[in-house]
């Protein structure tokens, strides 16, 4: 199962939550800047325009009042001007800059020479002032200017520029305020918008890239946990939505790739079980069984859940440590290099205590796992006392089929013998002596005490033991020879006798043994052809072998026949003849014999050809 979101370090939504912020706190301290510039901008703007105003009026009025050297009325406009609200003194300053009237009495009469400037006369000008009494006032100096109508009482414009200099000090509080309130106004608009913004920007990057990135990872999760059936939802079609796309069609691929996976081991595991030897895969770095096959498990009486994951020694030699290595050979031990192999035999024990004797095949390969390369030791075990007890049951089965033949055989001629001793006795007994009818069943009875002799003949050949000096012998000196103590026989059934016989090629066997090779083949060539036919005898090189091939015009073989007809007394000739049916059993044996191979290809009705191979010596 997934995990929780909120176990999730650091989760998308997190980080593109942070940079959201983070942006946020950038615009907010942009807009901070932007805030204190506009309020600079907006004060000083304040400043001007509260200062023009005021300083207009108050000029016009004075110098209305100068004019008319109306003292009462300077005093009076002074003393009203500073009682209005944002305003907390008016003076006006002598040239030299004595206050002569004042709006507060206690201003009266002071000297104030640092208002008045030579570089200041005629340029109006504002600063803001700290009180005594803590607070702070916006000072507006204004240069009352000389005219020619002021010149009878205060002399030339050329020496006394300006009549006096007009100070107006306004709160400060109420212009900052004011210039506060501008600007805070234009602040809140701003951040309201740059919230909608950030708020329509998140609402986008969530709905379209943190929800489907998150459902993605989900789906990752679930898929890594063993769901293989979870596919990601697809939103739209932008980059989230093909990523989605994409992991569905990895998750396709995934869920292919495993069932590929898991088909080729439940493959790899039949072929295992079907093989009749125990095979066991043991990992060589901690001696872990990891795969068993069902021959295994019956060896040892155990289930496959049972030999899996154990130690190979606890398994199959019931030890709880390691096998001494002075006792025996153990593969996992001995082998070292990928490929390498040795074969050994040990003694096996059973879940219920039996132990047995098995040969042990072992090979050392290396595959790559997850946690990189590991090697590992594929054994094969054969019960030897199964293979004994097998090979007894083959051998007595192919004794009582030995035996059914020679039954077979001998038994017509004895019954045949039999009956002309009962012939002879009975005739002897009647005093019938006649001596033509005694030499008949006396011939007969020879015929078939030869017929007797010659099946044990055939056994004998077939059963005795290899030549101990086989020689290089000539195989189409063989051939001919053969072929020219057959002639009168094929002549007189007409059979025509080709051959086509390559020069010096030598075999390495015995003599007499490569004719009696030839010799059956080409009388069960002849037997195949009753009424007659062709017979062609071939000997040419093949690669390393001598081939020898005998081809027939006779009725051919059977196709249900003709995987039997190397078998001991299968006899089946197309003249209708008995047989012993050990003629080809015993050129099978005999070219076994020397490292050869025989076969046979038939087309019934056509023929049939023998193909006779053997290593071919060569000359050097």
């Amino acid at each position: 199962m997934p995990a929780n979101n909120n176990s999730r370090s650091p989760s998308l939504r997190q980080g593109l939550l942070r940079r959201v912020l983070l942006v946020a706190g950038g615009a907010s301290l942009i807009f901070g800047l932007l805030f204190l510039a506009l309020y600079r901008g907006q004060l000083e703007h304040e400043r001007a325009v509260t200062s023009e105003q005021i300083n207009h009026l108050l000029r016009v009025a004075l110098e209305n009042a100068m004019l008319k050297r109306d003292v009462p009325g300077l005093r009076n406009i002074v003393e009203r001007m500073g009682q209005l609200q944002g305003i907390s003194d008016v003076m006006i300053l002598s040239p030299a800059g004595e206050v002569r009237f004042a709006s507060s009495p206690e201003n009266m009469g002071r000297q104030l020479p640092e208002l008045v400037r030579v570089e200041r006369l005629g340029v109006p000008e504002s600063q803001f002032v700290s009180q005594p009494d803590g607070g702070e006032v916006l000072r507006s100096i204004n240069p009352v200017p000389n005219q020619a109508a002021c010149v009878g009482c205060h002399g030339a414009l050329e020496k006394h520029p300006v009549n006096g200099v007009l100070v107006v000090d306004y709160r400060a509080e109420t212009i900052r305020a004011e210039a506060y309130r501008s600007a805070g106004l234009f602040a809140l608009a701003g951040a309201i918008v740059l919230a909608l913004t950030l708020g329509v920007l998140w609402r986008m990057l969530r709905l379209r890239v943190v929800e489907p990135l998150r459902d993605l990872d989900d789906a990752a999760r679930e898929l890594t946990s063993g769901n293989l059936a979870v596919r990601a939802a697809v939103r739209d079609d932008d980059e989230p939505g093909r990523l989605a796309v994409s992991f569905n069609r990895m998750a396709d691929s995934l869920v292919e790739q495993i069932g590929l996976a898991e088909k080729q081991q439940r493959f790899l595991q039949e072929l295992l079980d079907g093989l009749p030897d125990g095979v066991r895969v043991i990992r060589q770095s901690d001696l872990r069984i990891l795969a068993v096959n069902r021959a295994y498990c019956k060896q040892l009486g155990v289930t496959e859940a049972l030999a899996v994951g154990q130690l190979c020694h606890v398994s199959s030699h019931g030890r709880n440590k390691s096998c001494p290595l002075t006792m025996l050979v153990c593969p996992a031990v001995e082998l070292k290099e990928p490929g390498q192999s040795l074969k050994c035999r040990h003694r096996h024990r059973a879940a219920g205590g039996r132990e047995f004797p098995v040969e042990v095949h072992a090979v050392l390969v290396e595959r790559s796992g997850s946690a990189g390369q590991e090697r590992l030791i594929v054994e094969s075990t054969s019960d030897l006392s199964e293979v004994a007890r097998l090979s007894q049951e083959q051998r007595l089965s192919e004794l009582g089929l030995l035996a059914a033949g020679i039954a077979h055989e001998i038994h017509n001629p004895l019954g045949s013998m039999r009956l002309a001793v009962e012939g002879l006795l009975r005739n002897i007994r009647h005093g019938n002596v006649d001596q033509q009818r005694i030499c008949s069943y006396l011939e007969m009875m020879n015929a078939e005490i030869d017929r007797c002799t010659g099946v044990t003949q055939r056994l004998l050949l077939l059963s005795r033991l290899p030549q101990q000096q086989a020689q290089i012998v000539s195989l189409d000196q063989a051939v001919n020879d053969t072929l020219q103590l057959l002639d009168f026989d094929a002549q007189s059934h007409g059979i025509v006798q080709h051959q086509d016989l390559a020069a010096d090629l030598r075999v390495l066997a015995d003599d007499s043994d490569l004719r009696m090779v030839v010799l059956n083949l080409v009388q069960n060539a002849h037997h195949a052809m009753p009424d007659g036919g062709s017979l062609t005898v071939r000997t040419h090189a093949e690669g390393k072998s001598a081939v020898i091939e005998v081809r027939d015009t006779g009725l051919g073989i059977p196709s249900g026949m003709i995987d039997h007809i190397f078998d001991p007394f299968f006899s089946h000739r197309a003249d209708g003849e008995g047989g012993t049916g050990l003629g080809l059993a015993i050129c099978k044996t005999i070219v076994e014999r020397y490292a050869g191979t025989i076969e046979v290809s038939s087309v019934p009705g056509q023929g049939a050809v023998f193909s006779v191979r053997l290593p071919l010596v060569s000359h050097s």
